[in-house]
């Protein structure tokens, strides 16, 4: 046989299934026999140096999924297209040698070693005369037709499996074209299939179409990937490009806009009253007695008195009633005389008088009740650009001791700040939308002492988001703090005396509750004029409790 090597096989059974062929490394090809069996005295390397291109031939006996298979290894000095058919109950494999610059020796077809078993397969490689081997043809004109048509250059071959694995068999097209093929792991399944005399991309392009696949070429790598797997990464590919247009459609639009608005830079003045309404309640109650008692004892006049008040000469010291003086017949005043117990602020009074010429008893009940309003803490006004936060901030540093381990007093500070934070934002529709945070932090002096001298910071806030018109007030509340004090002066011992201790003690209580309201009015401002723009919609305030 001029241009070929063979290898023959002698069966004594057809075989059940196709053998399994595979083209490995350093020119070894590997065949697979299921459900056979070769003889212990063939299980040696054999044909080694008969032969120009195969350089052994080693037959072994394996169990392959609980199949006894004989594993056939031909080793070759350079890896050629090789086919395999059956006739009757022999195997050949030919190896084409056509190629090589060597001279091959022509071989007698007789067998190499028998084997048993009853499998057939038959593979048929051709490789066909290189083009300097061919005749010039004059060119040919293309219609438009035949131009649409893939062109196949690769040399051809001839393909014959039954039920063959696709992955060996694109392994086998890799080796016979010299390209890399790599698919993906969701290519799988068996092909039957018979090609003669046919470029091997052709075969290639007829396989995947057999098989539901498609491919990708970069020059000599080829990917093989499922059309369901390839329509879907195209579908992903235009659906990024179309986010990427359109991402670039609105950043020229932005740019544009912003191009058209140079220049013009919007800003807004925002004004605001920081507002401390106060509600006090102040109440003192309070009671004066006072008595005294005239008499003679024999020739000489007596008068027995009794009070806290020995600095006066009189003996009523309210307003009113005007006052009864206690005199002596030589016409001298008797000291103050009785209890005393006054409310620290003048207040309005009820006088009681009971009495005759030796004797006088007095009472002065006194009460009462004050109310306090607000006051303006701060009325700042500040500008700020578009979407830029602005911070207005009003209050002092609070000191605090602190003693270290060696004694040592070291004076620290905190801030208590009523802070506002406005970030206003212009819409579209000419409405003003802030984001608005307010904070009002304070000393707490009455817990001081429970602290070492150092009073804590109470601390309030009010966060909140809103859109309201130009030149439009919103209102801001509920940032309350709440004081109370009690104070009792009196006798002691009487003072504690139940229900009748009343009659000697005097009781002060004060609650103060603040509640902080803040107004806030955001106006635009014409940059070109920089004043603020009024018109006739301006003016609604916004309650927000």
């Amino acid at each position: 046989m001029e241009g070929k090597e063979r290898v023959v096989l002698i069966v004594s059974k057809q075989p059940a299934s196709l053998p399994y062929i595979e083209y490995q490394a350093a020119g070894v090809v590997l065949l697979r026999l299921e459900n056979m069996l070769v003889p212990e005295g063939l299980r040696r390397p054999l044909g080694e140096g008969k032969l120009t291109n195969i350089i052994i031939v080693s037959p072994i006996q394996k169990t392959f999924e609980g199949k006894q298979c004989v594993y056939l290894t031909i080793v070759l000095k350079k890896l050629v297209p090789c086919s395999i058919r059956l006739e009757e109950q022999k195997v050949l494999i030919d190896f084409n040698v056509a190629g090589l610059t060597e001279a091959v020796t022509p071989t007698a077809e007789k067998p190499a070693y028998e084997v048993k078993g009853k499998e057939k397969v038959s593979v048929d490689l051709v490789k066909t005369p290189s083009l300097a081997d061919k005749e010039a043809k004059p060119a040919k004109v293309e219609t438009e037709e035949e131009r649409e048509k893939p062109k196949y250059t690769g040399h051809k071959i001839s393909l014959d499996f039954q039920d063959a694995n696709i992955k060996s068999v694109f392994r086998l097209l890799s080796e016979l074209s010299g390209i890399s093929i790599v698919f993906s792991d969701d290519v799988k399944g068996n092909i039957t299939v018979h090609m003669e005399n046919v470029p091997w991309d052709q075969a290639l392009d007829t396989i995947l179409t057999i098989q539901g696949l498609g491919k990708r070429q970069e020059g000599k790598i080829v990917v093989v990937k499922t059309l369901e797997r390839m329509k879907k990464e195209e579908a992903d590919r235009k659906s990024l490009e179309e986010d990427q247009k359109k991402a670039e459609e609105l950043a020229k639009e932005a740019e544009q806009k912003l191009l058209e608005e140079k220049g013009k830079l919007r800003q807004v003045a925002i004004e605001a009253k920081i507002i401390e309404a106060t509600d006090d309640f102040v109440r003192n109650l309070g009671v004066q007695w006072g008595g005294a008692l005239y008499g003679r004892a024999g020739s000489y006049p007596a008068a027995v008195a009794a009070g806290t008040n020995p600095d006066r000469s009189r003996v009523m010291t309210q307003s009113y009633p005007e006052g009864i003086g206690f005199q002596t017949p030589e016409g001298k005043t008797i000291h103050s005389v009785g209890v005393n117990f006054p409310t620290v602020l003048s207040s309005p009074t009820i006088g009681l008088v009971l009495g005759g010429a030796s004797a006088v008893i007095e009472a002065q009940i006194a009460a009462l009740e004050a109310t306090n309003q607000g006051k303006i803490i701060s009325s700042p006004k500040i500008t700020t650009m578009d979407n830029v936060k602005a911070t207005i901030k009003q209050g002092q540093d609070i000191p605090y001791i602190t003693i270290d381990k060696e004694g040592r007093m070291n004076v620290s500070f905190k801030q208590a700040l009523l802070e506002l934070d406005v970030k206003p934002k212009i819409t579209p529709d000419g409405s003003i939308s802030m984001e608005i945070k307010a904070t009002n932090d304070y000393a707490d002096y009455a817990r001081a002492k429970d602290l070492a001298g150092n009073p804590p910071i109470n601390r309030s806030e009010v966060e909140s988001k809103i859109v309201v018109r130009d030149g439009d007030t919103i209102v801001i509340g509920g940032i309350l703090k709440t004081e109370d004090y009690k104070a009792i002066s009196g006798v002691p011992w009487l003072s504690k005396i139940p229900v009748l201790g009343w009659l000697f003690k005097s009781e002060a209580i004060t609650k103060t509750r603040k509640q902080l309201v803040i107004f806030i009015t955001p106006k635009l401002i014409d940059t070109d004029t920089m004043e603020e723009k009024t018109d006739q919609t301006k003016g609604k305030t916004y309650l927000f409790p």
